[in-house]
């Protein structure tokens, strides 16, 4: 799957901004038209949200447990995994 510019563009600006989570994946599914996984994986694209919910799977226990839900709602396709006790999100395939 191939990102447009201008998503790519509102990605990085929504990040620039510290939008929440949420908002993103909101704002993903607007501009793009794609269901909400696929707006997961292009927020995950970014080198700066990937980098941000790395570190809030492990050190927010709000974040730890959302992550936990994923990884049992999504099984072998979730985006994250369980590495040496540490949550880690699994590189995206949009470029």
């Amino acid at each position: 799957m191939q990102m447009r510019d201008d998503v790519a563009v509102l990605v990085d600006r929504l990040f620039q901004d510290k939008a929440t989570w949420p908002a993103l994946i909101k704002e993903i599914r607007a501009a793009s038209g794609v269901d909400i996984s696929t707006a997961e994986k292009i927020a995950l694209s970014h080198e700066g949200w990937r980098r941000l919910c790395n570190y809030l799977i492990n050190h927010d226990s709000a974040c730890r447990k959302q992550a936990v839900w994923h990884m049992k709602h999504h099984g072998p396709d979730s985006l994250i995994a369980l590495i040496s006790g540490n949550f880690v999100i699994i590189e995206s395939k949009v470029s």
